[in-house]
């Protein structure tokens, strides 16, 4: 199986049919797309036999905030057998799938409260869907179609799956796995929606119980190095600090103990009063961090934090994330190095200014999960 996500899919109408009327009086291929959702139960079909290799990769997009590839890994299965009842096809909305690193094409079902890679929101039977996208004879859509497909129906899958509490902008992302190009031409037909956790590379991470009961704050450890996509120059995913990255990370704050556990009930404090509550804590974090105050002066990059959006909160969100970054042009500077050791900001080793200029300690939001806006008082990066 496979999976990919990084294109919007299309809302064009279809090509109408002799007197079928108007472009506007045909059904787009999208409604028709979520008219079978609707309408028709999610379930399960047990397609044709499967030659070649069978692929499960994962990539996300948050809030338009964290986006990249997943890696992908195989597993072999004979020419001409038949599609088992296996754990993918007798997979339901609630089974967690776990499979070791870097062999998705053997998952196993397992409880939830242990080790998994992959929580099902939604069985989806592709032959269901209209328009002849999916029928017997159509060629195989490919990753960029897929990508569409899993842009456009897994995150209200996976809303509805979760009763509306998933945060957008957390550490669960909606992904989807899909037949690769052998198992299509096969007869295989099943798609998965569901939920994984990013970590290096955006390999799947492995969870220990059901998102609905876990916090989905994002939850770096302290020292990690978040990717950067060199286009858009916002944060993608957690890679190793010598590979460009928009900034690196100096601990988690639970904000549970001011603002209320994610079972209280308490409202949601706003942004305003969450950076009042975090304005003196994360600069002491990311002094420490870096082995005093005037190591990290050195490193000329900013004190910054990640917020909780209303919607995050309801979902039970309560952790924030501080990092050290530094804007640049509408997004982050390429940073590559351990800011504790050698570091290169836009491929220059850091100058560090002979004071530290106004609003170094002050919050300075730049685009991170959950995504906030630059402060015009930062230190501007280094010329690239």
């Amino acid at each position: 199986m496979t999976s990919d996500d990084e294109f919007t899919m299309s809302d064009e109408p279809d090509t109408a049919a002799p007197g079928a009327g108007t472009a506007e009086q045909a059904p787009s291929r999208l409604t028709r797309w979520r008219t079978a959702m609707a309408t028709h139960p999610l379930r399960v079909l047990l397609a044709a036999g499967v030659a070649g290799a069978v692929v499960i990769g994962a990539t996300a997009v948050v809030t338009n905030a964290i986006d990249g590839s997943g890696q992908v890994g195989g597993t072999k299965i004979g020419v001409g057998e038949r599609v088992a009842q296996d754990a993918f096809t007798q997979s339901q909305a609630g089974d967690c799938l776990q499979w070791e690193e870097g062999k998705p094409g053997a998952p196993s079902k397992v409880a939830c409260d242990e080790p998994h890679r992959f929580e099902v929101a939604a069985a989806v039977d592709g032959t269901i869907l209209p328009g002849g996208e999916f029928s017997e004879s159509a060629p195989w859509p490919g990753p960029e179609r897929f990508s569409a497909i899993r842009t456009e129906h897994c995150p209200t899958l996976v809303t509805s799956y979760l009763q509306g509490r998933h945060d957008p902008q957390g550490r669960f992302v909606p992904s989807l796995i899909y037949p690769s190009k052998a198992q299509w031409e096969r007869g295989q037909r099943d798609l998965r929606c569901g939920l994984i956790e990013q970590g290096i590379g955006g390999s799947e991470m492995e969870i220990v119980g059901k998102v609905a009961d876990l916090d989905q704050s994002q939850q770096w450890a302290p020292g990690t190095c978040i990717g950067i996509n060199p286009q858009t120059r916002q944060a993608t995913f957690p890679v190793n600090c010598a590979e460009p990255h928009a900034f690196q990370t100096t601990g988690v704050i639970d904000m549970s103990a001011r603002f209320g556990a994610r079972t209280s009930g308490k409202r949601w404090p706003g942004i305003d009063e969450q950076n009042k509550f975090l304005t003196p804590i994360c600069p002491v974090q990311a002094h420490r961090f870096m082995g005093g105050k005037r190591k990290f002066e050195k490193s000329t990059l900013n004190v910054q934090w990640s917020t909780i959006s209303e919607i995050g909160w309801l979902a039970g969100s309560r952790k924030a994330v501080c990092y050290m970054g530094l804007p640049h042009r509408g997004g982050f500077a390429t940073l590559v190095g351990d800011a504790r050791q050698q570091l290169l900001i836009n491929g220059k080793i850091p100058t560090p200014p002979p004071a530290a200029p106004p609003g170094r300690a002050l919050p300075t939001p730049v685009p991170l999960p959950p995504g906030i806006a630059p402060n015009p008082a930062e230190q501007p990066a280094p010329a690239g």
